[in-house]
């Protein structure tokens, strides 16, 4: 509408200033979190003491503790706000961050991954689509599409900075260098963007503040409770699959019969995978309901699997498996937000939005674990087998949630007409 409070020109650079910045510190949080344990994780089991699967448990109990209190985050999101809590995110991420820098031993070590782990709740894409949706109104998933393109560069810029500064500085003096970016430059865009949600009263006249995006009707009783647990193990098996290959990219890659350097930058590719994905949905997403692009993330792992079957794999064929994961990739984590919005609505969006983490951030600790042990004790081979078994059963998840949302479709056309 055209003189509604979200088509102002206050409210067109509430909206863009809040997309730049999310964007931006999103950018920054998966770039200093999650990714850089890929590239550190062996120099951290040398210093502490610790075999490589230990210090790979610290981190799968990052995620695990991140589960645990994702449902936890989003609550308190729809509570007090995504400015408050997401500014607190970032202070807590620095001071976990910091403690891990300053671990001695195992058991501070632990300690320090269940602090990130924490943090993570409140500093990660779930957090930041959460406070997105309160500021962003009926424009939710299009703000959700931008900041995941943003952040989809993470990988490609942290990979490198992090090998770069661990290589002269170590891992210590990296990560600390990391924690003062969290309160320098996330803090900071976090306070300035997330303001409040528009009031009732800012609203034009009968406008619903919790009105659902793209015309759709959110899915209630038993189609809801199905579509919820359709879609949460969709999300599960898919993020089992990424979160395995992610972390063990370089290894896997090594087995496949690449350099060392040769697999770096097979890890690399991932980034504009997921980013030529998200630009893709940003140009043509609009014109298909929100379900349709988990269909399509879902459908693109297994193909991108294949390339993994043969067992060894020339740097072109590496290059394409890393940038068709992160397509779909890319995708997925844009539905995580924008199928969750059409499917349950922008009422408690946090709460729903922190459930399906619990189940995804579950499955992306078990995940590296799981591969960890297939590559060393099964091969590359078998273990892209398990891979595929599990992507396909979230593409049989997903199919069953896209079923459920046709009904509903057909059902609100009926009513219309």
């Amino acid at each position: 509408m055209a003189d509604s409070a979200e088509g102002s020109p206050q409210e067109k650079r509430r909206f863009r200033n809040a997309v730049i910045g999310v964007g931006i510190a999103q950018l920054y949080a998966w770039g200093v979190i999650y990714y850089p344990f890929s590239v550190t994780g062996k120099m951290m089991a040398a210093d502490l003491g610790l075999s490589s699967e230990a210090a790979f448990a610290g981190f799968s109990l990052m995620l695990i503790v991140g589960a645990v209190a994702a449902p936890l985050a989003g609550r308190a999101i729809d509570r007090i706000g995504g400015r408050i809590a997401l500014s607190l995110g970032a202070v807590l991420s620095a001071g976990a961050i910091f403690a891990a820098a300053s671990a001695a031993g195992p058991v501070s070590f632990y300690l320090g991954c269940v602090l990130l782990g924490l943090a993570s709740s409140l500093a990660l894409y779930d957090a930041g689509f959460a406070g997105l949706v309160q500021v962003a109104g009926r424009q939710g998933r299009r703000a959700i599409t931008y900041v995941t393109f943003l952040g989809g560069f993470a990988s490609t810029v942290f990979w490198p900075i992090t090998a770069f500064l661990a290589a002269r500085w170590g891992w210590r003096a990296t990560y600390v260098v990391y924690a003062g970016g969290m309160i320098a430059l996330c803090l900071p865009i976090y306070l300035a963007t997330l303001g409040r949600p528009p009031a009732v009263h800012e609203l034009p006249a009968g406008e619903d503040p919790h009105a659902h995006p793209d015309d759709e009707t959110p899915l209630e009783g038993a189609a809801r409770r199905r579509a919820f647990v359709g879609f949460a193990t969709a999300v599960a098996a898919h993020q089992f699959v990424i979160a395995a290959l992610l972390l063990h990219m370089i290894g896997a890659m090594r087995q496949a019969g690449l350099s060392g350097e040769e697999a770096i930058m097979v890890g690399m590719a991932f980034g504009p995978g997921q980013v030529l994905a998200r630009f893709a949905e940003m140009v043509w997403g609009g014109r298909f309901p929100a379900v349709a692009g988990g269909r399509i993330a879902a459908l693109l792992l297994p193909p991108a699997l294949l390339f993994l079957l043969s067992g060894s794999m020339s740097l072109p064929l590496a290059l394409c498996f890393s940038a068709a994961l992160g397509m779909s990739n890319g995708l997925m984590t844009i539905a995580r937000g924008t199928v969750a919005l059409a499917l349950f609505g922008r009422k408690g969006y946090g709460a729903i939005i922190g459930d399906i983490a619990l189940a995804s951030l579950f499955s992306r600790a078990i995940g590296p674990l799981a591969l960890a042990w297939g590559l060393e004790r099964q091969g590359l081979r078998m273990s892209a087998l398990g891979c595929m078994a599990c992507a396909l059963v979230g593409v049989a998840a997903m199919e069953f949630v896209a079923r459920i949302s046709s009904v509903q479709r057909q059902g609100a056309d009926a009513k219309i007409a």
